[in-house]
């Protein structure tokens, strides 16, 4: 891929844009902000559209079944989106638009994310993440809330909230708020276990327990939500996503003539300069040791103390 080379004095503006919690550091108060981040920063780099063929890479993405995440800035419609991709599928997607007024989500979301892609002032921030904490971070978008009695405290409730996940063996997120509810921690769950532990001052920390509780002890009076991806499987997952391009629910007849979409390694090679090729190597490169085991383990029953309530996920309460 390649960078941006104009107006450099920019790039820290840039940069902050897409983190989403420039105005506070170490805090979040954006829904975008809640999307994972890239767990390696050194292999993320932004880039202008006007020289990236976006509807090609789109497919690519589809066909190649790659699991990644989409930042779309456009400077020119004052707005940012982010597409979260699970092999090859959007499992989530919000927009966000100065002139409307509130966040977009679902299909209507990408609809103009992908239409703001294409404006030559538009700038992608495109990463890779490991499937598990995509899923993990899929309860965002289309988890169910995780209800304790109101009489725990803030430690209870996340020891709490960190037992059921696990327990169930469902993929789901846990957000630490401060008193002005606004984001400090992000822990992500999956298979039973801790997958990451992200820190709006600190970045990806260590993956425990101890350290999600250690962010929530340093703020006083802080909150804590949860929510839980209310799938067994990959194919539940598939349900609940759509087409990144839009084209997967053609017929294979619409497609005969047509040349063949460039594998992604293809794509990105056409779209880069040789500065950029460790970002490029590790966007390819596959991380098959992470792979989700959606398929497989057992679910438990949830602990006593706790209920699932069909309502607002943490990113749709972020959005009101």
């Amino acid at each position: 891929m390649f960078a941006w080379k104009e107006k450099r004095d920019t790039r820290t503006k840039i940069a902050k844009i897409l983190s989403g919690h420039e105005e506070t550091p170490g805090v979040n108060r954006r829904a975008i902000g809640l999307v994972p981040v890239p767990q390696n920063r050194e292999v993320n780099d932004v880039n202008q559209s006007n020289g990236l063929k976006h509807q090609q890479l789109l497919v690519s993405i589809e066909g190649n079944h790659q699991t990644c995440c989409l930042r779309v800035i456009s400077p020119f419609h004052k707005s940012r989106a982010a597409i979260m991709v699970f092999r090859g599928r959007v499992i989530g997607c919000l927009y966000g638009n100065k002139r409307l007024g509130h966040q977009l989500f679902g299909a209507e979301a990408l609809e103009r994310a992908v239409a703001d892609l294409g404006h030559p002032e538009s700038l992608l921030d495109a990463y890779m993440l490991p499937e598990d904490l995509v899923l993990a971070a899929g309860a965002l978008f289309h988890g169910n809330s995780l209800m304790f009695a109101p009489d725990l405290t803030a430690e209870q409730t996340f020891e709490s909230s960190c037992e059921m996940l696990m327990r169930s063996n469902m993929p789901g997120c846990i957000v630490v708020n401060n008193h002005q509810d606004m984001a400090v921690c992000m822990v992500y769950i999956f298979g039973g276990h801790i997958v990451g532990v992200y820190s709006f001052q600190d970045g990806w920390v260590e993956t425990s327990f101890e350290s999600g509780l250690r962010y929530l002890a340093q703020n006083r009076g802080g909150k804590v939500m949860a929510s839980m991806l209310p799938c067994h499987n990959v194919e539940e997952v598939m349900q609940l996503s759509i087409s990144l391009s839009g084209l997967a629910d053609r017929s294979a007849q619409q497609f005969e003539g047509l040349e063949r979409p460039k594998s992604i390694d293809e794509l990105l090679m056409d779209c880069s300069v040789p500065e950029n090729e460790a970002l490029r190597n590790a966007l390819l490169a596959k991380d098959d040791s992470r792979r989700a085991q959606s398929n497989s383990g057992s679910h438990n029953k949830v602990p006593d103390n706790a209920m699932v309530a069909v309502g607002l996920s943490p990113v749709h309460m972020y959005a009101r």
